[in-house]
């Protein structure tokens, strides 16, 4: 027998393995840095370990954020102390852009009064500082008020004090965030004086102590102030100087005094009160009146505050956007007062605002049960004796949100819709709803309108 053929076996040769390519890798180092720059320092560093080309890639990057992640419940280690001196050992002269401290666990202020002379020294242009600790006080450097570069600071400590010299500070300054936990408002005061060319600050955090705090800044344009604390009391007083104020947005659990001046610039203002508390202190109308009328200058106004009464409402003649947030204790009688006091009004919101209010002041005992929903409170709408101004010339455009279709809001909507004369359009959200929603359409759709080119849109 002849021998058998053995099979014949095709080998597939093995494609040859694409070679990836390190596109990033080959960026120029001005890009590398860049996107470094958004990753906090140590996660930054680590990059260094990638390759050659990534080792010292770390150490141009403009911006430098450390944060200690402190945990009470672990012990303390100088792990972060060694680290933050180790990086700012390799920037040398190297300016920075952005400098970035939160340290609650690091007990020797000498290391970080050290940090925030070298950051200083290094130029930085945006500074923000976080330091907490167990009753300590840490006093910031002469050379940190005397930074030529700053542009943008923000504060977040409980143990902080200002001591800045009496001239030559912040000259270019225009951004100022302060967050204190029971400040030494004298030390604050010197602070924000120093500031010739702040445009723009917000202070905040939880206070304890009666103050009179001083606000003088010629370039101020934008004014934040959100305040709260137990003891906090309305003998706290904030006298603001700020002639080129364009915003003030006013954030409190009480009503602090308010006497602002040279408020001719004046253009927004936002109050909010949050606490039902804050309405029931025995000065809180007077506060309150003092307050509008220090910003009665106003084009644009949101208004949210508790049992806030007619007779604390000033002119707005200037007053053109109005929103009004309506709690459960609200009173019809305002908001006609603020129609009748802002003759010029183009645009208005309502906003219902379903938090519970209590009658109790939080001196006295009251159990949950006894915080009362809107139904407890007396809402009955009053028509007024004459139809304000801007109804029948410039109110050109209403917005109801969280409606639910009670009487008084159908007898308030119906007169809105009557007695406006130049009205384009009304919106209406609905809230939790009391009736069915065909026939709150069928009955707004029956209200005679004051405006034939109203529209009525109800979502």
């Amino acid at each position: 027998m002849g021998s058998q053929s053995k099979p014949l076996i095709l080998v597939k040769k093995p494609k040859p393995q694409a070679v990836v390519r390190d596109w990033i890798s080959e960026l120029p180092d001005a890009v590398l840095c860049h996107i470094l720059s958004f990753l906090p320092t140590k996660l930054a560093v680590r990059t260094s370990i990638l390759s050659s080309r990534w080792k010292n890639i770390w150490a141009s990057v403009l911006n430098l954020d450390f944060d200690d992640e402190y945990n009470p419940w672990i012990e303390r280690d100088d792990s972060f102390s060694m680290f933050v001196d180790h990086v700012l050992s390799f920037r040398d002269s190297a300016d920075i852009h952005k400098f970035r401290l939160r340290c609650s666990g690091v007990e020797d202020f000498s290391r970080i009064d050290g940090w925030i002379r070298t950051a200083i020294d290094l130029n930085a242009v945006e500074f923000d500082l976080r330091v907490h600790s167990n009753g300590q006080i840490f006093e910031l450097p002469q050379s940190f008020f005397m930074s030529k570069t700053l542009v943008v600071l923000k504060l977040n400590s409980d143990c902080l004090r200002y001591v800045p010299p009496k001239s030559g500070c912040f000259p270019s300054l225009k951004f100022l965030h302060v967050t204190d936990y029971y400040p030494h408002y004298e030390s604050m005061e010197k602070f924000f004086s120093c500031c010739p060319v702040l445009e723009d600050l917000t202070i905040d955090g939880v206070v304890e102590h009666d103050a009179d705090v001083y606000i003088s800044a010629p370039e101020l344009k934008t004014l934040r102030i959100s305040l709260s604390g137990e003891d906090f009391s309305p003998q706290n007083t904030f006298s603001i100087n700020a002639p080129k104020l364009e915003k003030l947005d006013v954030m409190e659990d009480r009503l602090s005094n308010y006497i602002v001046k040279n408020a001719k610039s004046l253009v927004k203002a936002i109050v909010n009160l949050y606490s039902h508390d804050s309405c029931l202190h025995c000065d809180f109308s007077k506060l309150s009146s003092v307050l509008l009328a220090g910003i009665s200058n106003v084009k644009y106004l949101s208004l949210s505050a508790h049992s806030l009464k007619a007779c604390s409402v000033p002119a707005f003649d200037n007053l053109s956007e109005l929103k009004l947030v309506l709690h459960n204790c609200y009173d019809w009688e305002l908001l006609t007062e603020l129609l009748k006091r802002s003759p010029n009004l183009e645009y208005l919101v309502l906003e219902h605002n379903e938090g519970a209010c209590s009658i109790y002041s939080e001196d006295e005992e009251y159990s949950e049960d006894e915080e009362y929903s809107a139904e407890y409170f007396d809402h009955e709408w009053n028509t007024p004796e004459t139809v304000p101004v801007c109804l029948s010339t410039h109110l050109k455009s209403i917005t109801i949100r969280g409606f639910k279709g009670d009487s008084d809001e159908m007898e308030a909507a119906k007169y809105l819709l009557e007695k406006g004369k130049v009205l384009n359009k009304v919106t209406i959200y609905a809230g939790d709803l009391l009736c069915r929603r065909e026939e709150l359409d069928k009955e707004l759709e029956l209200i005679q309108r004051g405006s034939r080119t109203c529209r009525v849109e109800f979502f």
